[in-house]
């Protein structure tokens, strides 16, 4: 795997548990990252190349772009290594980062679908959701997830679950160190208002709830609710 830079000494690496590659790689887009993450499994390698938080190049054996991004997206577990200054040869992605997740999140279900019938120690079963809570079921309320804080899903509402729980987990991560950095280490809202969306992310009792909805998204009366 050619590059136009040596990989900087800074940043760090790690063993994929706990979380996929999907949920690093949303956490690398969401950050703003320019760097490469390099993945290694059972003797294989490839790298996953961000400029500005956008996917823009992939390669793994002789596949590169979407293929080799999808092809690592495959693995099961493996092994990671931030790489700081490094750069593709060449851009051989340009679709959003957020179309490529989906497309990947259709990958990953339509090849759960197919092992669903013969399921290993690496691919378990998923367990059944339970049903939202009242909170959530408010109607003005489009998507939500509520998961622990080791990453255990609780319950889900509307379609990518997964995606917005990796998106509101580095969301979380941001609400502490503003709160560290205010001196209000207890801070555990946070709310988001936009022209077409509503956003709300609660800590409570060990538990995290994140909540996407439409302007007229009550956002503090769900909020009590949920604390």
């Amino acid at each position: 795997m050619n590059s136009l830079a040596i990989p900087s000494p800074r940043g760090f690496d790690g063993v994929v548990q706990g979380v996929t590659l999907l949920d690093l790689i949303q956490m690398e887009c969401l950050a703003m990252s320019t760097r490469a993450v390099r993945v290694e499994h059972s003797g294989r390698s490839g790298r996953i190349f961000f400029t500005g938080g956008q996917i823009v190049h992939a390669e793994v054996d002789a596949l590169k772009g979407e293929p080799a991004l999808f092809e690592l997206l495959r693995w099961s577990a493996g092994s990671f290594i931030i790489e700081d200054g490094l750069r593709p040869l060449e851009d051989t992605i340009d679709r959003d980062w957020h179309t490529l997740v989906m497309a990947a999140a259709h990958v990953s279900d339509e090849l759960a679908a197919a092992n669903a019938a013969s399921p290993s120690p690496m691919s378990p079963n998923p367990s059944p959701q339970p049903p939202a809570n009242e909170a959530l079921s408010d109607p003005e309320v489009q998507c939500a997830v509520r998961f622990t804080e080791d990453g255990s899903m609780i319950e889900a509402v509307g379609d990518i679950p997964e995606m917005l729980e990796a998106s509101f987990a580095y969301v979380v991560q941001l609400l502490r160190h503003i709160g560290t950095s205010l001196g209000a280490e207890n801070l555990c809202e946070i709310h988001v208002t936009g022209e077409q969306k509503k956003a709300l992310c609660v800590l409570a009792d060990g538990k995290i709830t994140a909540v996407v909805g439409s302007p007229k998204l009550n956002l503090p009366a769900l909020a009590k609710k949920l604390s």
